[in-house]
């Protein structure tokens, strides 16, 4: 112990003697070590351990998939649900939920309040229990029963004051009575959007009425046994899949369709499509990590040039090289402790703003702290650190000829050479590094780019949407319903400044709505056939005139079209050309179930559902609302205002006019929706984008340093030049070959390296090639001019030295 304290005295001593290393190199490895665990950190607290999951390992989420139609991973049924509850075995317990909403009244301001309905066993799913009360038993969830709430932590501290007796108390949602039976802990939110969590009361018979087996609309939830493994989970529902297919027999829907049951890990699901994206920003931070380690091996290989007299003594004394190759680690050691101070600073000033940047639905009310696996990956990133930094000098003591060096009196040429050689490779690495992250940013800026110019098939600007949910003990019937929007259109059309006034039970990139199987009139399916299969939504009349979307032929919605009129339809254009190829559209007449048929009054342009990027191939089909109505819907109102938001607390009247206690939420523009869908995009583009920067950066530092070392160990050879006659353009032109030389042989690593490792990136990109020659060629301009400014400065020296004293002092 006392010698390795001795050690560390001594590197102490070495790193206070060049306070300008020391300072470089810490403040470098900062930017490293910073910039990954603060993405890490993020990454741990959304996809490894998710915050509001207690106990996450072991969980998984129940799916239902359908080869037939692309459906590879949707909800499941009640009779799905039955089949994992079954499986005893398997599943230690199971648990199903839908999102609910619900109207909730304080002081006389009408809100909506988010809500999970949940199964009774939920919170045992999820191996928690109350802070305060009870959780649900298997009496509250029945129908008829289910007037009982457990709160939210948050909701218990930010809408009762964190009420000590809260329990037992009565709040009205949906004009109802709601008996506050427990809230929950901090530990606990899960899903992160609810404010309280409800009975769902399912009846019973669903979940054993093969008629409800393909009607999946809820989110299924189980924890395996200990010992247990998804593969073995699988199996299990892979054989009660097979069961469902052999009852129904060869031709039965399942068995064409493609249905089955699986499970994945719950924590995969959560991460879902930003798995990958996140993954490809730690792997960016770790780039930046070894270009900010080459680049501190680097400049200990140029102090190792200067201590060669020095080491050459201390081993012409007896000094084993062993003890030169742990000071070489020791020092870096060092290093990359002062690196992970000033790191950890850095990265609680830039976690903040990766979660201002993420999607908010990524990160809505999740917590990043320092769990054991971050402590473990800050562990793993100094080690990593010690060992790129510590490297290269240690392996460079073991070629050092000392005894030449004593006899030369320092440094050696070929020693030099040796140092300069090895620090050339380590900038053309830290170049490649750099230009892998630049191409693979520009790439995706080019990809967001594309993006952006997608046409939305509708005109987002001038609009504002809201939504209203009417509960069914006001609005019990369809009647009820109808008169609801046609009251609130009238209002809402007397704004002024309002054009367009329209609802919809869902809008285009809000995120709702849904797909349904629907049959034509006329045309018989085959046995087990789904039939045709669309987007489905229910509008009023004004709808297409209100979004801007075309009527390619006929007519749209109008108030005359009634429950008591007859039943009319509206397709666009995509669902015409797949199932009317060579027919009239208009006049055909579409059925749900072979209850009664919609003709088909309309015609109209397609409008995106979901994303610019990956929008759904499939057509839509629309329904007059006032002849299938929905209880909650969205409006969207049409005003030249150049800021339609503006709207909003008239907006609010105009409804409060309609029904005092029926809140507006969701209110956004569409042009705010429209960009909602490319946040995840613009988070990764911009992260990626940034820590290429920084790599660039780092990377032109090292290469200042080669060049500036490469000046410095040529300084005799160039004043013999300039002696003889080599002009100052010359000896310029000279150095910065050479740094471009260095570039040049980095890019081409770095380009090829991308083409590598394309496949990482490719499924990120829209109508982008990986081999894109313009970004190739921005990309490559951007290096060059950069490189020229990093050499130019020692060029420029180098070219001004006077040859006389130059040759005089060496």
């Amino acid at each position: 112990m006392d010698k390795f304290l001795h050690e560390l005295r001594y590197g102490f001593r070495h790193l206070r003697k060049s306070p300008a290393f020391t300072v470089t190199a810490m403040f470098t490895l900062a930017f490293g070590i910073g910039a990954n665990v603060a993405v890490f950190s993020v990454m741990n607290a959304v996809l490894l351990n998710p915050s509001g999951l207690h106990n996450p390992r072991g969980l998984v989420a129940l799916r239902a998939k359908y080869t037939l139609g692309g459906l590879s991973n949707i909800s499941i049924s009640a009779p799905d649900f039955q089949d994992a509850l079954e499986g005893r075995k398997v599943f230690e317990t199971a648990a199903v939920m839908q999102p609910g909403s619900f109207n909730y009244s304080a002081d006389g301001q009408p809100e909506r309040l988010q809500a999970a309905r949940v199964s009774w066993q939920w919170f045992n799913v999820f191996q928690v229990k109350p802070f305060l009360g009870r959780g649900f038993r298997l009496e509250d969830d029945q129908p008829n029963a289910n007037y009982s709430i457990v709160l939210s932590y948050r909701a218990w501290r930010q809408r009762f004051g964190a009420d000590a007796g809260i329990v037992g108390r009565k709040v009205q949602l949906n004009n109802q009575a709601y008996e506050v039976i427990g809230v929950m802990g901090p530990e606990f939110e899960w899903p992160n959007a609810a404010e309280f969590w409800t009975p769902l009361a399912v009846p019973s018979n669903r979940f054993f009425d093969p008629n409800f087996r393909f009607n999946e609309n809820l989110f299924g939830v189980a924890r395996l046994h200990p010992g247990v493994s998804l593969e073995q989970a699988n199996s299990y529902l892979d054989a009660r899949t097979q069961e469902v297919i052999d009852q129904g027999g060869v031709n039965s829907f399942p068995k064409r369709a493609g249905w089955g049951m699986f499970s994945m890990s719950l924590i995969d699901f959560v991460a879902g499509d930003l798995r990958k994206p996140l993954f490809l920003l730690l792997g960016a931070v770790a780039l930046v990590l070894l270009i900010a380690s080459l680049n501190i091996a680097g400049l200990q290989l140029a102090r190792a040039s200067d201590r060669e007299r020095e080491v050459s003594i201390c081993v012409a004394l007896g000094a084993p090289s062993r003890r030169l190759i742990a000071q070489a680690f020791l020092e870096s050691f060092l290093l990359a402790c002062g690196g992970l101070a000033l790191g950890l600073l850095l990265a609680k000033t830039v976690i903040p703003i990766l979660l201002l940047l993420a999607p908010e639905a990524l990160v809505r009310n999740i917590h990043v702290q320092l769990q054991m696996p971050v402590l473990t990956f800050v562990a793993a990133l100094v080690t990593l650190a010690v060992l790129l930094c510590g490297s290269a000098p240690a392996w460079q003591m073991t070629r050092f000829k000392w005894v030449q060096a004593l006899r030369e009196n320092g440094r050696t040429d070929t020693s030099g050479r040796g140092h300069q050689r090895l620090r050339s490779a380590l900038v053309i690495c830290e170049i490649a590094v750099a230009m892998l992250l630049l191409v693979s940013s520009g790439l995706l800026v080019s990809s967001l780019k594309k993006v952006e110019q997608v046409e939305t098939g509708f005109d987002a600007r001038g609009l504002v949407s809201g939504r209203v949910s009417l509960p069914r003990s006001t609005y019990a019937t369809d009647e009820k319903q109808t008169a609801f929007y046609t009251a609130a259109l009238d209002q809402l059309k007397n704004i002024p400044g309002v054009t367009d006034v329209a609802f919809s039970d869902s809008l285009p990139f809000t995120g709702q709505g849904g797909e349904s199987s629907f049959d034509i009139k006329g045309r018989a399916s085959a046995p087990g056939d789904p039939g045709p299969h669309a987007n489905i939504r229910m509008i009023s009349a004004g709808y297409f005139q209100a979004m801007r979307i075309p009527i390619v032929r006929g007519r749209e919605f109008t108030p005359e079209d009634r429950a008591s009129t007859q039943k009319v339809a509206i397709v666009d254009d995509v669902l015409a050309k797949q199932y009317f190829p060579d027919l009239d559209p208009l006049g055909q007449q579409l059925g749900l179930g072979g209850k009664d048929y919609y003709t088909i009054v309309g015609l109209v342009k397609h409008a995106r559902i979901s994303s610019l990027d990956s929008d759904s191939i499939e057509g839509t089909y629309y329904f007059d609302i006032a002849q299938v109505t929905n209880p909650s819907a969205s409006f969207v109102v049409r005003t030249g205002l150049s800021h339609p938001e503006q709207l909003r607390s008239q907006i609010e009247s105009a409804v409060r006019a309609v029904d005092s206690s029926q809140p507006v939420y969701d209110f956004h523009t569409m042009e705010e929706w429209v960009d909602a869908s490319l946040v995840s995009r613009r988070f990764l583009v911009i992260l990626l984008s940034a820590f290429a920067g920084l790599s660039l950066f780092l990377a032109v530092l090292g290469l200042y340093g080669v060049v500036t070392y490469m000046v410095k160990m040529r300084v005799r050879e160039i004043g013999v030049r300039m002696a003889l006659g080599a002009q100052r353009s010359d000896v310029l032109f000279m150095i910065l070959k050479g740094g471009a030389k260095l570039a040049a042989m980095g890019a081409a690593l770095g380009i090829f390296a991308t083409f590598v490792a394309g496949r990482a990136i490719s499924s990120l990109l829209y109508q982008v090639s990986l081999y894109n020659p313009a970004t190739l060629f921005s990309t490559c301009a951007l290096l060059g001019t950069v490189v020229l400014l990093a050499s130019y400065l020692p060029a420029y020296r180098a070219s001004t030295l006077n040859p006389m004293e130059t040759l005089r002092d060496n």
